[in-house]
């Protein structure tokens, strides 16, 4: 649904914008998409600073960004840490009030950072994207429609050639976000709980949205996305097996409206008797795997208890259409 620009007071972002990149093997698109990003920082021309985080790869990244790109500061993992420990790792040395996280499969347009930058003025903004078009599945991920169907809370992107105002978000997709920096770090970062990657984005917007901070579209500004070219490189039975589990994880630790948690709760009973039936391992390793982590879970939803503004329902119906 469109969304009116002003709910909360405002405040100056003028001073300053730090970018996150996190980097696994990414040689070859470090080379072909970092340009973009200096190059639109620098025609912004506000200050700012990029910090690329290294995990732990085996290519020629680190040389490439130390030859190549010596204004941006590099920071390498010691062993492979995954997305979010990657991610947290700049985001925590960051020193500006806006933090962008820029995946290296992405390319950005000169024009990025100024639409993005002018919703941080409103209080009550938590995190903007821009028009991030997939092209190969013809999708527009910077519009993310909250969905509820089969017992889980679905983002639904919007079609490629989609026009919409700027509007509520379900969640901003990590490959290309800009987040108010104090928000994010009073949420905690990114949850590892979801190491090695998928749904930290989706986890901290939402939990943000239970605070009354909201995700927001900006259509003013565009970038591409080459879709997931590091995850793409793992095979397909992992990483069906970690979407399932942080897939049950998110929903363990962000449902609390009681009807949707017992639908939640039957159509997961309901599959784990069935999916034998078709020899879904992946699903019942998942399970299992997320059950592992119930403790955490358990600590984590009594820590966010105190601080829930706003319900699952009321989240859904808010970012549930506006495009055409």
């Amino acid at each position: 649904m469109p969304v009116v620009e002003s709910a909360g007071e405002t405040k100056s972002y003028s001073h300053g914008v730090s970018v996150v990149i996190p980097n696994y093997n990414g040689a070859a698109l470090l080379r072909e998409n970092l340009p973009s990003v200096i190059d639109a920082f620098a025609c912004w021309g506000g200050p700012h600073e990029i910090i690329v985080v290294d995990d732990c790869s085996s290519d020629e990244s680190t040389k490439i960004l130390a030859e190549d790109f010596p204004t941006v500061q590099v920071l390498v993992n010691a062993r492979n840490q995954g997305f979010s420990r990657t991610c947290n790792r700049g985001l925590a040395v960051a020193r500006y009030p806006v933090l962008f996280c820029i995946n290296t499969d992405v390319r950005v347009q000169s024009d990025l950072v100024a639409p993005l930058l002018r919703h941080f003025s409103d209080s009550s903004v938590f995190a903007v994207t821009p028009a991030i078009l997939a092209e190969r599945e013809g999708k527009n991920q910077g519009i993310v429609d909250g969905l509820y169907g089969k017992g889980f809370i679905k983002g639904g992107f919007a079609p490629l050639d989609a026009v919409s105002p700027v509007r509520e978000n379900l969640y901003a997709i990590g490959a290309c976000v800009a987040y108010d920096r104090e928000k994010f770090r009073s949420l905690g970062g990114y949850n590892e709980i979801f190491t090695p990657y998928l749904f930290e984005d989706v986890d901290i917007s939402y939990r943000a949205w239970k605070r009354g901070w909201r995700s927001l579209y900006e259509p003013g500004a565009t970038v591409f996305h080459y879709n997931s070219a590091t995850i793409l490189q793992a095979g397909k039975r992992r990483k069906r097996t970690i979407y399932f589990r942080n897939r049950f994880l998110f929903h363990w630790l962000n449902l609390t409206d009681p009807g949707l948690m017992a639908m939640n709760c039957l159509y997961t009973v309901f599959r784990l008797a069935v999916s034998f039936l078709w020899l879904d391992l992946p699903y019942y390793r998942a399970f299992w795997g997320a059950l592992k982590s119930l403790r955490h879970v358990i600590v984590q939803r009594r820590d966010l208890k105190p601080f829930r503004v706003l319900g699952d329902r009321e989240i859904l119906r808010r970012t549930s259409g506006g495009i055409s």
